[in-house]
C-alpha cells in the first residue's frame, strides 16, 4: 500500500535532507581542507542517506501500524536491510600503501538502499527527489576541481627522517617557509646520535605543488626519507 502524505509533509520530509546535506557537505568541507580521503561528497551522501533512512523509520509504515489486530513490527526487514548492506559498502573500501579508496562509493551503496526502501514504502516523491539530489552531488563533486577552488588552503604534513646535525632543523624550517609553507610546527618523534625522525605539520596554499615541495626537500644530502601521505599521516 503506498504512502501518499499531503504535499506540505512531502516538502517538510524535503527539507529535512537539504538541511542534513548541508550539514554533511559543512563537515566534509572542513574534512577536505585537512586532505581527507572523505570528503564534502562523501559527508554529503552519507548525511542524505541518513536523513532518508530516518524519515522512511518513521513514517514509511504508517499504512500499516493504523491497521487494527496487527500482530507483526513491518520495520523489522527495513532494519536489516541497513544492517546488511553496511556489510556490502564496507567491501567496497580497499587501503593501498596508507592510501584509502572506495568511500564514497561504498557513501553511495549505502545512500541507495535508502532509495530503494523509500520506494519500497511506498514514497515515491522523497525518494525520486533524493535520487535526483544525489545524482547531482555526484555529478557536481565527481572531481576535486570545485573542491580545489572552495578550499584555499590545505594542510601539509610530512615525516622526515634525516642524519643528525646541529643546523638541520634549522634548514628544514627555512627551506618550508621559502616554499611558501606556513604555520610550520616540527615535532622530533625520535632522535640518535646518528639520525633525527620529525614530524613537519603546516598549511600551504592550495594552488602550491606539495609534490614540488617534497623533491626540492629531498635534494638536501641530509635527508634520508621524506613519507609524504595525502590527508595527513
Amino acid at each position: 500500500m503506498e504512502t501518499f502524505a499531503p504535499i506540505t509533509t512531502e516538502l517538510d520530509w524535503l527539507l529535512r535532507i537539504l538541511v542534513a546535506a548541508f550539514c554533511g557537505a559543512l563537515i566534509g568541507y572542513e574534512r577536505a581542507i585537512q586532505r581527507k580521503t572523505a570528503g564534502v561528497r562523501t559527508h554529503i551522501v552519507v548525511a542524505i542517506a541518513s536523513a532518508l533512512f530516518m524519515i522512511v523509520s518513521k513514517y514509511g509504515f504508517t499504512d500499516l501500524l493504523n491497521m487494527h489486530d496487527l500482530s507483526l513490527d513491518p520495520s523489522r526487514i527495513a532494519a536489516q536491510i541497513v544492517t546488511g548492506i553496511s556489510f556490502i559498502g564496507a567491501g567496497t573500501i580497499l587501503v593501498r600503501k596508507e592510501q584509502i579508496s572506495g568511500l564514497t562509493t561504498a557513501a553511495g551503496v549505502w545512500a541507495t538502499a535508502a532509495i530503494g526502501m523509500a520506494v519500497g514504502a511506498g514514497m515515491y516523491f522523497i525518494g525520486i527527489l533524493s535520487t535526483a539530489l544525489l545524482f547531482i552531488i555526484q555529478l557536481f563533486f565527481h572531481d576535486d576541481e570545485i573542491i580545489d577552488k572552495l578550499t584555499p588552503h590545505i594542510r601539509f604534513d610530512i615525516l622526515i627522517d634525516a642524519i643528525n646535525k646541529p643546523d638541520v632543523l634549522p634548514q628544514i624550517k627555512q627551506e618550508l617557509k621559502n616554499n611558501k609553507v606556513e604555520n610550520i610546527s616540527i615535532k622530533i618523534l625520535d632522535v640518535s646520535d646518528k639520525k633525527i625522525v620529525l614530524y613537519v605539520d603546516g598549511v600551504i596554499n592550495n594552488k602550491i605543488d606539495e609534490n614540488q615541495i617534497i623533491m626540492t626537500l629531498r635534494k638536501y644530502p641530509d635527508i634520508r626519507k621524506i613519507s609524504y601521505t595525502r590527508g595527513g599521516l
